[in-house]
């Protein structure tokens, strides 16, 4: 029973986790900031960043939406596994 009561809260950590970062994915749709890997390596060249392409903001889409879906998921799974081992269902 305790090990599948703490699978179910790394489940349910895992799910917010994703329906965070599909939140703050959505606060930066615009395409103006860049990751910190990518920043980095800008400095360490002395390069400017490219413009952003229909693909990048494809991609950008994407990734937020599958964050958002895998992340509902997650969450739904687990409280139902919690709720199964309470025995409130």
């Amino acid at each position: 029973m305790e090990g599948a009561v703490i699978f179910g809260l790394g489940l349910l950590a895992a799910g917010l986790f994703f329906c965070w970062l599909a939140w703050s994915l959505r606060k930066y749709r615009d395409g103006g900031s860049i990751s910190l890997l990518e920043a980095a390596i800008l400095k360490a060249t002395g390069e400017e960043p490219l413009p952003r392409t229909k693909f990048d903001s494809w991609l950008h889409d994407f990734q937020m939406v599958m964050f958002a879906l895998f992340g509902v998921l997650l969450v739904a799974v687990s409280v139902y596994g919690l709720f199964e081992e309470a025995g409130l269902t």
